[in-house]
């Protein structure tokens, strides 16, 4: 069984589909354990974001990244959505290898989702509002384990690449599950890429994936996702307390070349 969210990018290629919370294979789907675990600061739960608080210096980014964290926390998918920039992408240009959907197509065009492992799947419209549905909306209120309670928490920002080819990862962790299954949830792990393009930042790949497949790709994937050098909001600490590694991080790779609309 995969969970809701596979069905509507159901399509060649690289496909998002992740065991139902609770299904016993592998890694993936293990039973939360009931951790009780103290605030390390003031919890993401409320729209109390603002562009002071945002790590970055650059006022046009904050702007929309502060949008950003305040739609996640609110469970705002139809904002997100509106955050996002759709692509145009043409397969003799890019790497077959993560966009898999090119075995068979020549021209991709929609919104670009991640994996863990930087495999991408370009989603049409419809299907990525329904994607962003389940990311954003299908919070599980039941939901414990060490990170913490179930609840969006935007971790910060994780800056990648300088000069006209930086991008900005809004990176966040959440527990979700099916809504039309009794089966119990699990914990997810993802960032939301920004780029510039025209002098307007928009979201350009929404990465997602179980925080359990995370772990299989990085050491510490809390403090290493995007390109491991997370900064958090002022005055909004998530209530997680990660793991420190004195490995190298390794950053989420950013699709090549630039899409162009």
């Amino acid at each position: 069984m995969v969970l809701l969210l596979a069905l509507p990018l159901a399509a060649c290629g690289y496909k998002p589909e992740i065991d139902n919370p609770g299904t016993a294979t592998g890694v993936t789907g293990q039973a939360p354990a009931a951790v009780a675990s103290g605030p390390t600061g003031p919890t993401s739960t409320s729209a109390a974001f603002t562009e002071d608080g945002c790590p970055v210096d650059d006022p046009d980014f904050c702007r929309q990244a502060t949008f950003l964290a305040n739609a996640l926390v609110l469970s705002d998918s139809g904002a997100v959505y509106d955050l996002s920039r759709p692509v145009t992408l043409h397969c003799a240009d890019l790497d077959e290898a993560l966009y898999d959907q090119c075995k068979d197509e020549s021209t991709l065009k929609g919104y670009i989702i991640g994996s863990h492992l930087g495999e991408f799947f370009v989603a049409p419209p419809k299907q990525f509002q329904n994607a962003l549905a389940f990311f954003v909306e299908a919070v599980d209120p039941e939901y414990s384990d060490e990170l913490g309670g179930p609840q969006m928490q935007i971790l910060g920002v994780s800056t990648c690449g300088k000069g006209r080819d930086v991008s900005y990862h809004v990176a966040y962790t959440v527990a979700l599950s099916d809504p039309n299954s009794t089966l119990p949830g699990d914990r997810f792990l993802g960032t939301y890429e920004f780029t510039q393009e025209d002098g307007e930042w928009a979201i350009e790949v929404a990465y997602f994936a179980l925080y359990t497949d995370w772990q299989l790709a990085l050491d510490d994937p809390l403090t290493e996702i995007g390109c491991g050098d997370i900064q958090p909001w002022a005055g909004a600490a998530p209530n997680v307390n990660p793991p420190q590694s004195e490995s190298q991080p390794t950053p989420i790779p950013t699709p090549s070349p630039s899409p162009t609309s």
